[in-house]
């Protein structure tokens, strides 16, 4: 029993060994062995890099045809003998950045200890839905966000959508708009409001762990319905006795792009 003990401690350390050597490699080297490798990704460019692969950055970034102006990271290797890999980063952009820690298994969950962002709308490459031409900056500040690669399990915080607008034929101010999520009774459960601005807002998203979503929500244009902005939520439907416009939308969040369903 001692020594089938010993061998386990013996393995661990030696487990623990290799990824130390593994984590002091220089970023640079390990950057360019794996763009000379077969699994490359093409998409992904990295500049100016510095320090090793536990903790390291680089100058400028391009993914996927999104420019970054800056990236570091911090491996916490520790965290591979519990089966997955944490990592703290921060993501700089024009005007934005995105920082947090994040954790990701070999099954594709993905845990996000804290997240906090603020992304302007004009420089993100955005889904189908950029016909709109969203306007605006997005700010998070989220903590405990768990993603299993098909369903949002845990999120709490807030998200702020400032400046909001979109360009419809015209461009439609929104003002300020935030959502607000918390966990309850086994989903995720996003509260919209607004702040006071052209669009009145106000409705209730619930993610659910199977990855199904539904959204309630009840809009007006506080100019009247017959403002621009009034006109284009007639689009939507028709105002009730109270003037407001009521959206119910429910479905997968496969279907929006988000995630591979079920499995």
């Amino acid at each position: 029993m001692r020594l089938r003990l010993n061998g386990r401690y013996l393995l661990i350390g030696l487990l623990a060994y290799v990824i130390f050597l593994l984590v002091q490699f220089p970023a640079g080297q390990a950057y360019a062995w794996w763009k000379a490798g077969p699994g490359a990704q093409q998409k992904v460019v990295l500049t100016g890099l510095s320090g090793s692969v536990w903790r390291g950055s680089a100058q400028q970034a391009l993914i996927d045809g999104q420019r970054l102006q800056g990236l570091e990271w911090r491996l916490k290797p520790w965290t591979v003998l519990f089966g997955k890999l944490e990592i703290d980063y921060e993501i700089r952009l024009d005007d934005g950045f995105l920082r947090g820690s994040v954790a990701a298994d070999p099954q594709g969950a993905v845990a996000f200890d804290t997240l906090e962002a603020k992304l302007p709308l004009a420089q993100l490459p955005l889904p189908a839905i950029v016909a709109l031409q969203p306007a605006g900056v997005v700010n998070l500040n989220l903590q405990s966000v768990d993603w299993n690669g098909e369903a949002l399990l845990s999120a709490q915080g807030r998200l702020v959508w400032s400046g909001a607008g979109i360009s419809l034929l015209q461009p439609l101010q929104f003002g300020d708009l935030a959502l607000t999520l918390e966990n309850r009774d086994g989903s995720v459960i996003g509260e919209l409001s607004d702040a006071g601005g052209p669009l009145q807002a106000e409705g209730l998203l619930t993610l659910k762990p199977d990855g199904s979503y539904q959204f309630t929500g009840r809009f007006a244009a506080r100019e009247g319905a017959q403002s621009p902005l009034g006109q284009a939520l007639g689009a939507l439907g028709r105002p009730g006795a109270d003037g407001r416009v009521q959206v119910n939308q429910s479905g997968r969040l496969a279907a929006l792009g988000l995630g591979s369903g079920p499995r």
